[in-house]
């Protein structure tokens, strides 16, 4: 079954963009549009959608308003903000509110498709060139390498240290899986691997762990 999306921008061009996007995929298709929040809401009810990816900068009804107004749905889509300003007040605000994460325009379209899979599996996006930025919101840098100190205290295998690599770039499963010359599956087993050794909660979390030192 198809992950049904519900695009939420008020440039059509950019909803354009991200409808061709998705009719790249046999698992994801778009079955609304909407110009603002307001637009979204008035429909949202008589359209079945799994995720909501909308912009934050808008007329009538902005993004965060949006996502505060979805969460009182009884059974929410999942929300995943899409915008083309890297702010980090309005990551953290939708992380905050709630969201499942925070993605640029200008990613990769890959980038962008498995930023709403990963999304609709529970899982925590957040833009690779946010990420490291994130960590000032978590405490103070880690004196040494992150990922040298999570090697020496931990047990890992060579393809979950390369795996490790990798996903503290910001790299999706299937960047992760061409670059190391493997099978997005094996990826997926080495991720699930190192979230239950650094007792993570989600693979944001895992990130931000070991990029905040408490992976040592």
């Amino acid at each position: 079954m198809s992950i049904r999306v519900f695009l939420v921008d008020d440039d059509p061009l950019v909803r354009s963009s991200l409808r061709l996007y998705f009719e790249t995929t046999d698992d994801i298709a778009v079955v609304a549009e909407a110009a603002n929040g307001a637009e979204c809401l008035s429909m949202l009810d008589n359209v079945d959608a799994d995720i909501v990816l909308a912009d934050i900068h808008m007329p009538t009804m902005d993004g965060i308003t949006l996502l505060r107004r979805i969460k009182q749905c009884p059974s929410p889509p999942v929300f995943l903000a899409v915008t083309s300003f890297d702010s980090d007040d309005t990551m953290l605000k939708i992380l905050q509110e709630g969201g499942a994460g925070y993605i640029l325009k200008n990613q990769r379209p890959q980038s962008i498709i498995d930023a709403v899979r990963e999304a609709i599996h529970g899982g925590t996006v957040v833009a690779p060139v946010a990420m490291h930025r994130l960590v000032g919101y978590i405490g103070d840098a880690p004196r040494k390498d992150p990922v040298a100190a999570a090697i020496e205290s931990h047990s890992l295998s060579n393809g979950e240290i390369n795996v490790l690599k990798l996903l503290l770039q910001g790299n999706s499963n299937s960047e992760i899986a061409a670059a190391l010359e493997i099978s997005e599956s094996s990826v997926k087993k080495h991720v699930s691997s190192l979230i239950v050794t650094f007792n993570a909660s989600t693979r944001l979390n895992l990130v931000t762990k070991i990029l905040g030192g408490a992976g040592s």
